[in-house]
């Protein structure tokens, strides 16, 4: 039953291509650039719509990302406010979340708030990786919650977008009042404020 039919429509695409190409061989090929110069106006058009939208597209999506990458960012500089200082004064917090913002400026640290953040190095003292953030050492922590946590995001929102008058200028590494640790001695100190002292 389908085989007349499918033998008419290749009898027919047979036609139509002979048609076509034998009016493609006999006629004048002078018109063709007529014809290029009338589709070159289109083709453009088209080109340029094309461009602007995928331009539109890069710059949403990279407005996107750059979104994101707050949203992760200050998510990392508020966990390491809320573990490292929620019982700690507000200007104790900003000191430091400061911190963390300085060493991301320093070429001796990471180059993302996270990456300082879970930052470890060598301690010649312990022979063993060390957290910079001594939190971020235990496996498991509980996640952060309740109005300690809001003031954190708070906090870190504030420094992230330099919304704040610098409290430890120039601090790259602080500790707790009741530890002494090796390197305290070969630093110097910027402030000691509750329950941590700043060194630069």
């Amino acid at each position: 039953m389908f085989r007349p039919v499918l033998r008419e429509a290749r009898a027919w695409a047979s036609y139509w291509r002979r048609k076509w190409t034998m009016y493609w061989r006999l006629r004048d090929k002078g018109d063709v650039a007529f014809v290029a110069m009338g589709a070159l106006p289109v083709i453009v058009l088209g080109s340029l719509i094309y461009f602007a939208y995928s331009n539109r597209g890069a710059q949403v999506s990279t407005r996107l990302d750059a979104a994101l990458q707050r949203e992760f960012d200050l998510r990392c500089l508020a966990e390491n406010i809320y573990f490292e200082g929620r019982g700690e004064s507000l200007e104790g917090q900003f000191a430091i979340a400061e911190v963390t913002m300085n060493r991301l400026a320093s070429p001796h640290f990471p180059k993302t708030i996270c990456e300082v953040v879970h930052d470890t190095r060598w301690d010649r003292v312990r022979r063993r990786l060390v957290a910079h953030f001594s939190w971020t050492a235990f496996e498991v922590r509980t996640e952060p919650t309740g109005p300690a946590w809001k003031q954190a995001m708070d906090v870190a929102a504030a420094v992230y977008d330099g919304h704040y008058m610098p409290v430890v200028p120039g601090a790259l590494f602080y500790h707790a009042t009741y530890v002494n640790p090796y390197w305290a001695s070969s630093k110097r100190i910027v402030a000691k404020i509750g329950n941590h002292i700043f060194y630069r």
